[in-house]
């Protein structure tokens, strides 16, 4: 659980799934997804992405995110 869903119950309807950059930077996922590089969220919703931030950490950033996964 991430502190974004500790703060706001309706963000647990948000899977999280982590990916270790320097481990799977060589995986097909992430040449078809065009990860850039560490850092880099990635926000799907019914399938189709909605969103993306790089190398950001501002909170109203990131929960943009997760607004638009709802």
């Amino acid at each position: 659980m991430s502190a974004l869903q500790k703060s706001n119950p309706a963000y647990l309807k948000v899977k999280i799934i982590r990916v270790d950059w320097d481990r799977h930077r060589r995986d097909p996922i992430v040449s078809e997804l065009k990860i850039p590089s560490r850092s880099t969220l990635v926000m799907f919703a019914k399938g189709k992405e909605v969103g993306r931030v790089v190398a950001q950490t501002g909170t109203s950033t990131i929960e943009a995110l997760f607004r638009a996964a709802l």
